[in-house]
């Protein structure tokens, strides 16, 4: 093996960046590629590296640069031409469809330059593009480009599986992820009309309307196939982390877990469920289970802690899709700490996270429950017997299910799960609808669980019914369940049910209960004769758990969680009607304008503590903060709720957690923590709060590290009733442009050619900024020649400061200073035409919106109406939980959406607004908005002009001494060294920081405070 001596990458880097460098060739782009693939860590050496020769169809022979594993790399000079990269991908179709067929496995491609690298997937007979990453020649890094490759060769082994490693090499970003997802896609495509995938697709998105409202429509294949990639990910990580070798396991062990349980008499973690469809699809999909296993085999999981299975979610299902579903999970710090609180026996307690999600609280509470066991001296078997006895999770979502038994799993470890008494364990994690208010009316009737399984397509659907009285032994059901799926699909497909007298025997059943259970094997055979089974087993055994725990003698000592945060006004028609009664009829309906306000939580935990915990039990639930005050929560914090025939549920209501200081960090809004008691007697929630606060630099971190930097004091709480007030500088101000991407409209100076680009024209590239997403993150630059007069400044939200406007970007606009132009117009201007015409199709392809991309620059007027550009204006940023306001001091500069901006009439207005606006006064006065439902609370420019800040008056003394502060708080802040950050937000914190402690903080408080109090209300 040849060695090298160190290599300075970013040398190596430069200069494949370098299209333009004397003598540049494929060839010594090609040595490059091989130094740094050797060099950079890669565990590559020479000996990985082969050269392939192709022998064409017509005896012409053609070479392929670089083989190395199941990865192929196509060498190019240049491929700032399309033609090249069109031309490298035909020569390395062939091979690649031929290295796929050879060796039945996947192979990718990669076209290259050395500064543009292009990866490939074979599918459907082609190469289809997959992710492109583009070097920056300014910037030259091969760190980045390293990580790309990474996660694109899989050649690294005993990776550490950090939060890092992990979205590196399988975050929704990551080559990785792209690779695997697009041939899920393909794969899925191929084999969406099999009957069987399509019964487990309808049932995931009847369970997923039922979670999620609106956010969630039962057509979203794209979601189905993103679920699936996360939890078979989950189940081969859930082997891995057990000591299994994933790569040597057959794909059905992998996706149904059988080692689990013929091996380990452990059930109930890997599950024939929704998501193990790639087993219906022959051999395409045991390639694709056995290359992901690859992938995950790099990681050495053997030392894993609990919280890789929310790193991993929330690496693979991106923020945007997360945000979108409301998917938030609880740091471990407040699960541990919630715990602390309310498990207080934990030996004789029952514990239920009737939400459980990921599992962070079912893990805490099976880790003190197993260090009780220890100090009591039980012996190792009877403690992980007694846990799955004594702690249980429910979750509605399929994949929070998937992810919470994995975790369940590692709470109790390994060591105690390989000792030699541990005996059978089954993993008591269901799926179900803990409310129940999907489906009780429809699966309890006569005794029995009815569950049905019409789909639409079949005009008459089959009940599958078992005798309720089952359901007592939770064990003895799931015991019969399993028997009767596998008795239904191991049977002579077509053939009589004959095989049933011994599933009555196995069970001890009754002539009565063994009638009903005919009639359903019987069913369920026929479901397997149509190819629309193996699911309902699964599916039956799950919904029915929740009913199970609601019975007198099942309900739980302690239920605690975060139960999920669905405004209103994000439900369905259906789930509304269905909300709204069950709320009026429990007292918790407060209607008129605080209707679409009202949320899902207060529901979900007064329908909790009514099904599942018993007398005198205790609960804590993570709530949004708008429970401590807000009007919509009235009902909530009487602790009175009628049931109906004059029974009532009563909770003692005891002091709640305020965690609006530091949940910013950690959710997307301000959030508490509710205690309380399941009682004979109610007591309404008190106003008197505890207050935490303090900086949370990692919320990651356990509770025993974060406890000592955190305050906890104890301090009433203001009641917010709903208000129609507003302040009248509402309806002036207006939102900025959608100068939407980046990547296609802001600009920065390009290198000139050696003879100059003429006059009235400027070399220009894009400038895609740090916070790009989607295909805008990767997709390459774009370079072009334009016309100077369609370049403007613009004021992003970046720049702006407290008192202080930063530099202006520059934009390319199809705008004459009036209106937007036609594309006729467009194309008289040679330079610009060019650009535009590239920006537009890529608008068409990646941008997901029906308004073309002029429209939607103006969509609303929000370009247009900002001219005649006034020479006096005050901006806000409309994100973050402060304000960031400025006088605009570039005359000419356009406003973006990221910003509302407004005319004043004279610079005092302009400085009264930035005191009043950058106070922290008008943050915690507006605090209490801050705390609706789903889709809202995060952001403080919303709720700004609920406040009664009034019109400017330059005749009123507090209004000049407010404009006096706010011009020697401009001054102060210019004359500030505050160094420049890539996180904005950050800066914004310097400043507001150095603010606070100077003199002229507490006398813009003071004033601000003042200017509040006198015109009404706080």
């Amino acid at each position: 093996m040849s060695t090298h001596p160190p290599l300075d990458l970013k040398t190596v880097v430069a200069r494949l960046c370098n299209r333009a460098a004397p003598g540049r060739t494929e060839a010594t782009v090609q040595s490059d590629i091989r130094l740094l693939l050797i060099a950079s860590g890669l565990n590559i050496s020479e000996d990985d590296m082969l050269d392939v020769t192709l022998e064409a169809p017509l005896g012409d022979r053609r070479r392929i640069d670089i083989e190395m594993g199941h990865t192929v790399i196509e060498v190019k000079k240049s491929l700032a031409g399309g033609a090249s990269l069109n031309d490298a991908t035909s020569q390395l179709a062939g091979y690649v469809a031929e290295r796929c067929r050879q060796l039945g496995q996947r192979y990718v491609g990669i076209v290259t330059d050395g500064r543009d690298w292009h990866l490939f997937h074979f599918a459907a007979d082609s190469l289809s593009p997959i992710s492109t990453y583009c070097l920056d020649p300014a910037l030259a890094e091969p760190e980045p480009l390293i990580t790309w490759l990474a996660a694109v060769l899989v050649t690294q082994q005993q990776i550490a599986p950090t939060r890092e490693a992990i979205s590196n090499r399988l975050g929704a970003d990551s080559p990785g992820h792209a690779l695997e997802r697009a041939t899920l896609r393909a794969l899925y495509d191929a084999n969406r009309e099999n009957p069987e995938i399509q019964v487990k697709q309808e049932l995931w998105a009847k369970l997923l309307t039922t979670a999620l409202g609106t956010q969630f429509s039962s057509d979203e294949d794209d979601l189905f196939v993103e679920h699936t990639l996360l939890v078979a990910t989950a189940e081969c990580v859930a082997h891995a982390v057990l000591n299994y070798p994933i790569t040597q396991l057959t794909p059905s062990n992998l996706l149904r877990g059988e080692l689990f349980a013929q091996q380990s008499q452990i059930h109930g973690v890997v599950d024939h469920d929704f998501f193990d469809w790639p087993l219906n699809c022959g051999e395409s999909g045991s390639i694709w289970i056995a290359a992901l296993a690859r992938r995950l085999q790099q990681f050495d999981w053997s030392s894993v802690t609990h919280d890789v299975m929310k790193t991993i979610y929330e690496s693979v299902i991106g923020v945007d899709t997360r945000r979108r579903l409301g998917e938030y999970y609880t740091p471990d710090f407040l699960a541990e700490s919630m715990i602390e609180e309310v498990v207080t026996d934990p030996l004789k307690m029952t514990v239920l996270d009737p939400s459980c999600g990921s599992g962070t609280f079912l893990f805490h509470a099976v880790r003190k429950y197993l260090e009780a066991a220890e100090g009591a001296g039980i012996a190792n078997g009877d403690a992980v017997v007694g846990v799955a006895k004594s702690v249980y999770g429910v979750d509605v979502h399929p994949v929070a299910v998937t992810l919470a038994r994995v975790t369940y799993l590692l709470a109790i470890g390994t060591e105690r799960l390989a000792a030699p008494d541990r005996g059978p364990l089954r993993i008591p994690v269901f799926l179900g609808d803990a409310l129940q208010w999907g489906q009780r009316g429809d699966i309890f009737a006569s005794e029995t669980l009815n569950v049905s399984t019409g789909d639409g397509a079949h005009l008459f659907a089959d009940q599958l019914r078992f005798p309720q009285a089952l359901l007592n032994d939770a064990d003895r059901f799931d015991s019969l369940i399993t028997d009767l799926a596998e008795m239904a699909t191991t049977r002579e497909p077509s053939s009589r049910p004959t095989l049933f007298g011994s599933i009555t025997t196995r069970h001890g059943l009754s002539s009565n209960d063994a009638a009903i259970l005919r009639a359903t094997f019987e069913a369920m055979c026929r479901l397997h004769d149509e190819r629309r089974d193996h699911i309902w087993g699964y599916y039956v055994r799950n919904l029915a758990r929740p009913a199970w725990l609601t019975l007198p003698d099942n309900r739980c000592d302690v239920l605690i969680g975060n139960p999920p945060w669905l405004a209103y006004r994000h439900m369905t028609a259906s789930m509304k009607a269905i909300f709204r009664e069950m709320s009026t009829s429990r007292g918790l309906w407060s209607g008129k304008h605080v209707a679409t306000h009202q949320d899902l939580a207060d529901l979900f935990v007064v329908r909790a503590v009514e099904q599942y915990l018993a007398p005198g039990g205790s609960f804590g639930f993570v709530m949004p903060a708008g429970v401590l005050t807000r009007a919509q929560s009235n009902g909530l914090r009487s602790g009175n709720f009628p049931l109906g025939k004059g029974d009532n549920l009563r909770v003692q209501w005891e002091t709640p957690w305020d965690l609006s200081p530091i949940s910013h960090t950690f959710f997307p809004r301000t959030a508490c923590v509710a205690f309380g008691k399941r009682s004979e007697t109610h007591l309404s929630m008190p106003t008197q709060v505890e207050r935490w606060s303090g900086r949370l630099r990692n919320p990651s971190l356990p509770w025993d590290c974060i406890r000592s930097t955190l305050s906890r004091s104890l301090q009433e709480s203001q009641t917010v009733e709903a208000t129609q007030w507003t302040s009248p500088y509402k309806n002036r101000f207006r939102n900025g442009a959608n100068v939407y991407p980046r990547l296609l409209t802001t600009i920065r100076s390009d290198q000139e050619p050696p003879l100059g680009v003429g006059a009235g024209r400027r070399a220009v590239r894009s400038d895609r900024g740090i916070y790009a997403k989607h295909a805008w993150k990767t997709l390459p630059e774009l370079h072009g020649v334009v016309e100077r007069e369609f370049i403007f400044p613009m004021l992003l939200g970046e720049s702006v400061l407290p008192f202080l406007q930063r530099q202006p970007v520059e934009v390319l606009l199809p705008f004459n200073g009036s209106r937007i132009m036609t594309d006729e117009e467009i194309d008289t201007y040679d330079g610009f035409a060019r650009w535009w015409q590239t920006a537009r199709a890529l608008w068409a392809e990646h941008g997901g919106v029906s308004l073309d991309l002029q429209d939607s620059l103006d969509h609303y007027r929000k370009l247009t109406s900002q001219y005649p550009l006034t020479p006096l204006r005050v901006v806000y940023a409309v994100s973050g939980m402060h304000v960031a306001a400025c006088r605009v001091l570039n005359d000419d500069a356009l406003v973006e959406h990221q910003l509302n901006w407004a005319p004043v009439s004279s610079e005092n207005e302009g400085t009264y607004l930035c005191a009043v606006l950058n106070s922290v006064a008008v943050t915690s006065a507006v605090e209490p908005y801050m705390v609706s439902g789903k889709g809202g609370g995060r952001h403080i420019g919303p709720h700004l002009w609920k406040l009664p800040i009034p019109d400017y008056d330059d005749q009123d003394d507090s209004h000049r001494r407010l404009a006096s502060l706010g011009a020697r708080a401009e001054q102060f802040v210019a004359d500030l060294d505050i160094p420049v950050m890539k996180a904005h937000g950050r800066m914004r914190a310097r400043v507001r920081a150095s603010i606070a402690a100077s003199d002229l903080g507490p006398e813009i408080e003071d004033a601000v405070t003042g200017l509040l109090g006198t015109t009404g209300r706080v």
